[in-house]
């Protein structure tokens, strides 16, 4: 079925039934029934109430296609077509803006998408080198080597790739204002088991905002800070032996929440 059959007489000489419309056009029965019920497009109907598509339908389809296909609802195709050009114009500009706004938004999405796809495959080249150190990069590989697979990357991949560098270095500051906080509070000679040492073993707990660190996952982290010599150094920086009298606290912490830390596990 071609559009010129409906002027030479092929098919139905009364016009178009609804299936060759469709047919001709590409726009589903339902589709044409749900656009005559909104009164963009009125066929002919018989005396056994069956729809006969004319040439002037044909032509109004097109149109409809047309500014639907630019993204106008029901409501705006209906307004545009029984317009003036001056009206339609500023119709046509305003839409414009808008799917212009959606394309930035769209971009913006995109890059972060790029971003959390690269994370998550292990990769930090997007990382700004004028921040990016190679120990950063040393500790990222061995992050991924060893939670690569873990719902827990993917995690922190979200977040890395939402986040904005300013926010990455507020969630930075916040851990180093904790860990400040618990290497003055074991100079102080407090236990690791008091109330206030252990609060603070919570807040560090937090402070670990790349991805949710439950307290089994922080009973790992914290032998991972004695075992390991550059988080050992980090933390005999701060405060000599604080990485040993944080492990004791954040075990007291496992303890009461029901966990043995002789049993802990990454979840």
């Amino acid at each position: 079925m071609t559009r010129e059959s409906i002027s030479t007489g092929e098919g139905s000489k009364s016009g178009l039934s609804i299936g060759q419309m469709s047919e001709l056009t590409g726009v589903s029965r339902r589709m044409l029934r749900h656009w005559e019920e909104e009164g963009l497009i009125s066929p002919f109907r018989d005396q056994s109430n069956y729809r006969h598509y004319l040439q002037d339908d044909v032509v109004q389809l097109e149109r409809i296609v047309t500014y639907r296909e630019m993204g106008f609802n029901v409501r705006q195709i209906k307004a545009l077509l029984n317009c003036k050009a001056p009206l339609a114009l500023d119709e046509l500009q305003g839409q414009r803006s808008r799917i212009e706004e959606k394309i930035q938004l769209l971009r913006k999405a995109t890059d972060r998408l790029d971003r959390l796809i690269t994370l998550a495959e292990g990769k930090s080249g997007n990382d700004s080198a004028a921040t990016k150190t190679d120990q950063e990069d040393q500790y990222f590989s061995e992050a991924y080597e060893r939670w690569g697979t873990s719902r827990q990357w993917l995690e922190y991949a979200e977040r890395k790739a939402m986040c904005s560098e300013q926010e990455q270095k507020k969630d930075t500051a916040r851990l180093k204002n904790v860990e400040s906080e618990l290497a003055q509070a074991k100079r102080k000679g407090l236990p690791p088991s008091s109330d206030k040492v252990l609060e603070l073993i919570d807040e560090h707990r937090l402070a670990l905002s790349w991805f949710h660190v439950t307290p089994s996952m922080h009973v790992i982290l914290g032998r991972m800070y004695v075992a390991d010599p550059r988080f050992r150094s980090h933390y005999e920086q701060l405060e000599p032996g604080l990485a040993q009298w944080m492990l004791v606290a954040i075990e007291t912490v496992a303890r009461a929440n029901g966990i043995d830390p002789s049993t802990a596990k990454w979840e």
